[in-house]
């Protein structure tokens, strides 16, 4: 009876031993799934953008983009496009950005971008416009997640806003913060050179055909506007063109003009008597600067460009 008595416990014993055993190595693959699973949610990436929301199982590494802003952020993160919509012409970029990026592939037109050269080079993140891409955004989509800004008709705190988005997209997050506080001290900086001012400012891409002037509106007039310049323009449209004569009307005490081509309407209007009427004329504040860093770029480096260019101009004003 003894005996039996021992078997038993024995028994019994080592049940609940095994049973022990079995428990713990349950807890620890449950443990196991709870940390994988953990990683896991750590390293997706969810965009709230335009027209959605985009999941990323992980930081992008072959990104194309399709607009000069976005390529003005990737540089200020460190990463490099596998393919940029350049409009075939590199020459485009700010000297800046040209500078730092490298070797990449053209796409096109930001207008129309090559949607089979896009495919091809086989990209883990698409960064597309809301006006130029929403017609074509199944299409980038379905060759890789895409995720849409309203940049082109953007003023300059959207530009600020979508900044971050793309950091969060690249897994760049804390770094985008970081490199945004720098661009605000470097325009808080700037601005002190330039001291208080009541001078109404505006900027104008001109061609041969017409004088297109930015507004507060646009991203370049906001970012004036921003900085405590006036808009002289007063118009709800972006870029309305003015004529001679309401340029005259308008009378702003300084002009930046952004050039398209070597020789523009401006050219034309300097014979005319109503041109010397203009304060700015009058004032010798008509300043040349580069299109591609006030117009294209819109990012944080074309803004402390736009800004260095100013301090230059009407500093201590």
């Amino acid at each position: 009876m003894q005996h039996r008595m021992k078997r038993m416990f024995g028994f019994v014993f080592m049940s609940i031993f095994i049973l022990s055993l079995i428990a713990c190595g349950n807890a620890d693959e449950n443990e196991s799934k709870e940390e994988a699973l953990k990683e896991t949610k750590k390293e997706t990436i969810e965009i709230n953008h335009e027209l959605g929301k985009t999941v990323l199982e992980k930081a992008p590494e072959k990104i194309v983009v399709l607009e000069f802003s976005y390529t003005d952020a990737l540089m200020t993160l460190d990463v490099q496009p596998v393919g940029v919509a350049d409009d075939d012409d590199p020459k485009l970029f700010m000297d800046k950005v040209r500078d730092q990026l490298k070797e990449y592939t053209s796409i096109g037109s930001r207008y129309e971008p090559n949607i089979e050269m896009i495919s091809s080079l086989q990209p883990d993140l698409i960064i597309a416009d809301l006006n130029h891409h929403k017609d074509i955004y199944d299409q980038l989509n379905k060759i890789a997640p895409t995720i849409v800004l309203d940049d082109h008709q953007a003023d300059y705190n959207q530009m600020l806003d979508n900044y971050l988005v793309i950091a969060k997209a690249l897994g760049k997050e804390e770094e985008g913060k970081q490199r945004l506080e720098e661009h605000h001290q470097k325009i808080e900086e700037a601005k002190q050179k330039i001291g208080e001012t009541t001078l109404t400012v505006l900027p104008a891409v001109t061609n041969p055909k017409g004088f297109f002037a930015h507004s507060d509106h646009s991203y370049t007039g906001s970012f004036l506007l921003n900085i405590g310049f006036d808009d002289p323009v007063k118009s709800e449209d972006s870029y309305p063109q003015l004529g001679l004569e309401q340029l005259v009307e308008t009378n702003p005490q300084a002009i930046f003009l952004l050039p398209a081509t070597e020789e523009t309407i401006v050219d034309e209007w300097g014979k005319n008597p109503l041109w010397q009427e203009i304060d700015a004329v009058q004032n010798n504040k008509v300043f040349t600067v580069e299109r591609r860093d006030w117009a294209l770029s819109r990012g944080l480096l074309g803004s402390e460009k736009m800004i260095e260019d100013i301090v230059k101009h009407l500093g201590d004003q």
